[in-house]
């Protein structure tokens, strides 16, 4: 009979000798101890306590005749924003302050200001409002190209109305879930006007008003300002949406501060996405999808005045290579309006080139609202 206790020492000693590290080999990865959570957990804590100063929460109200000429203030909706300028502007979602006839913005000390509208854009949901108040604290921006799946991800804000006394933010943490969502399509009531796409998934919960507010990465930038949730019970399961803070959304904010209207490149067209039996016959890499012209909207819109039609394949704009629909329209979106620009696209599998000028977008809309 084997003897168990040698076999036991011997099996240790196989397991000893096949776990010892061989020269020049990397070594597993040392096992976090208390101190590594709770250096952390004073991140975590150092991040809230450096970002909230730069906090609001947005109340709005409706004026309401209470009868012999008295006319009372009804709150109508509550979100939240970000400090953008020392000078009192604040950043926030066009929708939280849609239909209000006064605004209230209380700030992380408690101090209340009543707001002005800058200006908003309907179709990036962005709005700048102003209160009568210096040397806030503004945010750091971010950049969403440096944002990866699976970084931390904080969302500050006023979800129920919670900051609406205090003006202390809440603070929630989860992570970056993924990145260049669309929703465009699936928000309820969105005539085509809205755009939301390349959207930041996070799980930091997100609740009814925390809209406006920013998402922070660890390092106390902004790299979203939190917008929407998927829920079928209406308040946070885990599924919260970002506009992502890059290049030209920072030019939108930076247009709205300044009273200006945003302008946007047209082109006359509605895309969709090329079907995978199809797509492969696009590029020859198959890693660009491309974007099927489905309608051309107006018949002399720039994209007909170029000669494009119904079921045309694009697969190429302005030299950059066309993923999909969602891409192609903030390529276009995003075009100095007048510009020239070489469309490649695909007409029964033959490439062409067409160059077009592109139109405004708010000059060009009809009663059709075209995707791009």
């Amino acid at each position: 009979m084997m003897d168990h206790r040698w076999f036991c020492a011997a099996t240790a000693g196989i397991l000893l000798l096949a776990f010892q590290p061989i020269p020049g080999s990397a070594q597993p990865p040392h096992p976090y101890d208390l101190a590594d959570l709770k250096a952390l957990e004073q991140a975590f804590v150092d991040l809230a306590e450096k970002v909230r100063p730069s906090i609001v929460a947005v109340r709005t109200y409706r004026t309401r005749n209470a009868g012999k000429d008295t006319l009372v203030k009804v709150p109508f909706s509550q979100g939240s924003g970000f400090v953008i300028d020392a000078g009192g502007y604040v950043a926030t979602n066009r929708h939280v302050i849609e239909g209000a006839d006064s605004i209230m913005v209380i700030l992380e000390n408690g101090l209340r200001y009543d707001a002005t509208v800058v200006k908003y854009d309907e179709r990036s949901d962005l709005a700048v409002i102003k209160v009568d108040a210096a040397d806030l604290t503004p945010v750091r921006f971010g950049d969403v190209a440096n944002v990866k799946v699976n970084q931390w991800a904080f969302a500050c804000g006023n979800p129920f109305g919670l900051a609406n006394e205090d003006g202390r933010a809440s603070v929630t943490y989860g992570v970056v879930s993924a990145l260049g969502r669309q929703m465009t399509d699936r928000l309820p009531s969105n005539d085509q006007v809205h755009y939301y796409g390349n959207l930041i998934e996070t799980s930091a919960a997100i609740n009814p008003g925390s809209s406006g507010g920013p998402l922070f990465n660890l390092d106390g930038e902004v790299i979203g300002v939190v917008t929407a949730i998927e829920s079928a019970s209406g308040v946070n399961e885990g599924r919260g949406f970002a506009i992502p803070i890059e290049k030209n959304t920072r030019g939108i904010l930076e247009t709205l501060r300044a009273g200006k209207e945003v302008r946007y490149g047209f082109l006359g067209v509605t895309v969709d996405d090329v079907e995978p039996p199809e797509s492969r016959q696009v590029v020859d890499t198959s890693r660009f999808r491309g974007a099927k012209i489905t309608r051309i909207d107006p018949p002399n819109s720039p994209a007909g005045a170029a000669g494009l039609r119904a079921n045309d394949i694009v697969i190429e704009f302005d030299g950059i290579p066309v993923e999909g629909k969602d891409q192609l329209v903030r390529l276009v979106g995003f075009t100095p309006v007048g510009r020239e620009v070489t469309v490649t696209y695909l007409r029964r599998q033959v490439k062409h080139k067409a160059t077009v000028t592109i139109a405004d977008r708010n000059q060009s809309l009809g009663a059709s609202r075209p995707t791009e």
